[in-house]
């Protein structure tokens, strides 16, 4: 499968449009948060088969206008995301979509937490799926990094943990066999930041329609640095990591 260079938000590669994600069974994390529910919902009126993966003890029940729809769940917790591996060997798309923001804390414990959570999890889900995907086998990791890649965010070890994934997910996806999108995702209204400007159906809306139309690097913001700063920092990141980095395989 040949592989795309993130270059612009609005660049978008042919050999990888997804012009249908019918019958598709696309996994959620923080499926219970704002965003996650918004998520499963649009993939659903996409045709999709939403899956929610949460940590929460109930089986996710989305509202789709008035109607009550039941979402197959399956739960797990951090740290325990090796046992997840059966049920992500039968995913097309795994969303990873969790997260953590402990807004002013900068004390030992919640920078243990902010890294476990936003970083390492995420880290290990990645690996675990990238290691499930083969060439051609139309798998798609979607990873929502958000515009603290680049931005400030006012919580200093958000952005620490989600630059840090944006970092390795710049180095993973160059030997990855699947489609591998990133989300850089402005304030929306959720629990951890009930200031947000953007409502999370807008929002997941439009992730789903820019990756329908192929891009991997999605942003949603209405902040114009993120549209200027994100394709570069991509770009450069990719070159760098070229350079100074050897293929794994022989």
């Amino acid at each position: 499968m040949r592989k795309s260079t993130e270059l612009s938000a609005g660049a978008a590669v042919p050999s990888i449009v997804t012009a249908s994600l019918v019958g598709m069974r696309c996994g959620v994390t923080g499926a219970g948060g704002s965003l996650g529910r918004a998520l499963l919902l649009e993939l659903h009126r996409q045709g999709a088969v939403p899956i929610a993966l949460r940590h929460g003890s109930q089986d996710l029940v989305l509202d789709d206008n008035g109607s009550p729809l039941p979402v197959q769940t399956i739960r797990w917790q951090v740290g325990e995301e090796q046992a997840l591996q059966p049920q992500l060997q039968d995913l097309d798309v795994l969303v990873i979509n969790h997260g953590i923001n402990r807004l002013g804390a900068r004390d030992a414990s919640a920078a243990a937490e902010s890294l476990d959570v936003n970083l390492l999890s995420a880290l290990r889900l990645l690996e675990l799926f990238l290691a499930l995907a083969k060439p051609g086998d139309g798998r798609q990791l979607w990873v929502n990094t958000s515009e603290a890649e680049v931005n400030p965010a006012l919580s200093p070890l958000y952005e620490i943990s989600k630059r840090a994934l944006g970092q390795l997910l710049s180095l993973r996806r160059l030997d990855a066999q699947c489609i591998v999108r990133r989300l850089v995702l402005g304030p929306f209204r959720s629990e951890l930041n009930p200031y947000g400007v953007m409502r999370p159906e807008g929002v997941a809306a439009e992730v789903v329609r820019q990756a329908m139309a192929g891009r991997e690097l999605i942003i949603v913001s209405p902040n114009p640095l993120t549209w200027l700063l994100m394709p570069l920092t991509c770009w450069g990141r990719e070159r760098y990591y070229r350079w100074f980095t050897r293929h794994p395989g022989p």
